[in-house]
């Protein structure tokens, strides 16, 4: 935008005229707030500050509000400036106002060309319209006592440039100082055309929870922050993804110094709902708490849901001098409505089961042993494992059928936590399947585990930086019992040697060793038959629950600028059991088509995977990812992952 001239004060005032007034505003907030100390280096409480004018330009980049015509501005204390133009950098919390100047509060009212407030100084500049040319000075919002004739600051009334285009526009506005603004009357700006956005929010306040959120990814995400204070923010979210495509969601933020408290819906606007809730609190310097609740359900918008399920994380961590201990629990519950709620086609299977799972568990900070290279960390755990229900399962073959009248088939009892056992003396009706019968409704278990890592290592000392080599090893074992006959044990091997070949370009090399044993004392895994078939293949075959997954990575980053990133990894697995295309399938994905993790069994022996980010918008990255799978001789089979993953990331 380009600012208007004020004809009664030249433009090298203005800048400074407007600076001090928006210290005074500033000042005056705070001071009404809390007594103003002695001490002028503290800083003061956070104020508001009430904007109006004719037009009200934010530019995002620069966090600028430049505002024209008819300014008036008002503290939460009830102290008013008017004005002809306003300019503030909110990173550097100060403004002015300039032009035909009235300063008004409860001490009275004086006229003056401009004004410069300094807010986190306390500390404001004025320009007063006197018989004799003067500059006064006020300390700590007194105004009844102004010192005049003091020296300012060579900038204390610069107005800045700004771009033509600013990104949010306005009448009015509410601003919280080191924390947020709220436009009034405002519209955004797309390819230039302007978007009415009514009421919207920039949220730039230091407190480091409000970059928490509860949403799923997303393709892409337009978000519109509807309402905000200092400790809250309200926002609608336009999204799109592979799997839900166009849809609406809402989050709401609560947070404060050691809590915060995040709940939202997302999607809204389709029929599977996720409705997430996420909270922290902080009781001192070695206490916190925190849980997250997932409650999903399938319903036209509110209607009464026709399934819904219920899960519940809680984690309590305290803080010891060389060690902490961590409690985990998680509380799932597949049925919330009750037996025959989950309708599916032609067949209800409505699960009772209410599985709860709790963990305490004690972890030692990372140690160095003596003065080697090398530190420690060692965990110890107890938990305990219940189904409370005992997994009874009902088949039903009319929707709504039961349980009016009734279960159509037999019950059938399954395993409520683990199918371990002989099989169950009858077969439900009409079809005969075999289920286990539960022998076991809960399990205790003990976990042990120990690991040893190094830090970067140089492998050489050149003279330059870009030709360091870096060594890197890490080695893990954990064992874990439990109360049926039945015990796990993870080893995990990792060394890796990195390069930075210049600014832009780093590369590294890996190789991971993986062991899973997954063990039972009486029966277990059983040979799959008929040998050497397609389906069961001779490492298959031999396989008794023990696997071996070994993976040589070579990973390339190329960021030239922090626009623009390409990255690469290829790898080659060399697993137990071989995987078979067709035999072992891929890990599920994501709403994005990601794999929800990158180790699982049978994984194709060679992949390699493309990343590319890029900024396509002002405020705006596009990232792009794809991963080729193939398998070697004999089977000569390639295939691209299912999915193009694309994101468009906010900066």
């Amino acid at each position: 935008m380009h600012r208007k001239s004020v004809a009664t004060v030249p433009r090298t005032v203005l800048p400074a005229a407007l600076t001090m007034l928006a210290f005074l505003v500033a000042c005056r907030a705070a001071q009404a707030a809390a007594p103003a100390p002695e001490s002028t280096t503290s800083p003061p409480p956070s104020a508001l500050i009430y904007l109006n004018a004719t037009r009200i330009d934010f530019y995002y980049d620069r966090f600028l509000l430049e505002a024209d015509g008819n300014v008036r501005l008002r503290t939460s204390d009830g102290f008013t400036v008017t004005g002809d133009s306003f300019s503030m950098d909110l990173k550097l919390n100060r403004f002015l106002v300039a032009g035909h100047v009235t300063l008004h509060d409860s001490s009275g009212t004086v006229s003056g060309a401009a004004i410069s407030d300094f807010l986190d100084f306390r500390r404001i500049y004025f320009v007063p319209v006197t018989s004799e040319p003067d500059r006064w000075t006020f300390l700590n919002g007194d105004l009844a006592h102004p010192a005049k004739g003091r020296v300012m600051p060579g900038d204390a009334f610069y107005f800045p440039d700004v771009p033509q285009q600013p990104s949010i526009t306005g009448t009015g506005a509410v601003i919280g100082t080191k924390t947020f603004v709220r436009f009034i009357n405002s519209h955004t700006y797309l390819a230039g055309a302007p978007i009415p956005l009514g009421s919207y929010v920039i949220n730039f306040s230091p407190e480091q929870y409000f970059a928490q959120n509860t949403l799923s990814g997303a393709t892409a995400d337009l978000t519109w922050n509807v309402a905000g204070t200092d400790n809250s923010l309200t926002a609608v979210h336009l999204r799109y993804d592979p799997t839900y495509h166009t849809y609406l969601a809402v989050e709401q933020h609560l947070v404060g110094q050691h809590e915060y408290a995040i709940f939202s819906v997302n999607p809204a606007t389709r029929a599977e709902k996720w409705w997430n809730l996420d909270l922290y609190e902080k009781l001192g310097s070695r206490f916190q708490i925190s849980s997250f609740t997932q409650y999903y359900t399938q319903q036209s918008w509110l209607s009464l849901p026709r399934a819904a399920q219920q899960t519940t994380y809680l984690t309590a961590t305290y803080a010891m001098p060389h060690s902490y201990l961590q409690a985990t629990s998680q509380l799932t519950n597949y049925n919330v409505l009750g037996p025959g709620a989950l309708e599916l086609p032609h067949t209800i299977a409505g699960s009772l089961d209410h599985p709860t799972q709790v963990e305490l568990t004690a972890t030692s900070f990372q140690n160095r042993i003596g003065k080697l290279p090398l530190y420690e960390q060692i965990w110890e755990g107890y938990g305990f494992n219940h189904d409370s229900v005992g997994g009874q399962q009902y088949l039903n073959g009319f929707p709504g059928y039961w349980p009016q009248g009734g279960p159509r088939f037999a019950p059938i009892p399954v395993p409520g936590l683990q199918a371990y056992g002989s099989p169950c003396p009858y077969q439900p009706v009409p079809k005969k399947f075999t289920y286990y019968c539960p022998v076991y409704r809960t399990i205790w278990n003990t976990v042990l585990g120990f690991s040893f890592f190094t830090p970067a290592l140089k492998l050489n000392n050149p003279p330059s930086p870009y030709q360091t080599y870096y060594f890197n090893a890490s080695f893990s074992k954990q064992y874990q019992w439990n109360s049926l006959p039945h015990w796990i044990d993870n080893t995990s091997e990792n060394f890796t040697i990195s390069r930075q070949f210049s600014r832009a370009v780093n590369t590294y090399l890996g190789y991971q060793i993986l062991n899973v044993g997954d063990h039972y004392i009486n029966g277990g895994y059983l040979p799959c038959t008929p040998v050497n078939t397609f389906y069961c293949p001779l490492s298959f075959t031999s396989f008794r629950g023990v696997s071996t997954l070994r993976t040589t990575s070579l990973g390339l980053n190329f960021t030239p600028t922090p626009e623009f990133n390409f990255s690469v990894l290829v790898r080659h697995h060399d697993d137990f059991p071989i995987p078979v295309p067709g035999v072992f399938g891929l890990p599920p994905n994501n709403i994005l088509g990601q794999p929800l993790y990158s180790w699982f069994l049978g994984q194709p022996p060679y992949d390699a995977s493309f990343d590319l980010r890029l900024k396509i918008l002002p405020h705006a990255l596009m990232d792009i990812s794809k991963t080729l799978y193939w398998y070697g001789n004999p089977y000569r089979t390639q295939f691209w992952q299912p999915a193009t993953v694309v994101q468009i990331l906010p900066i």
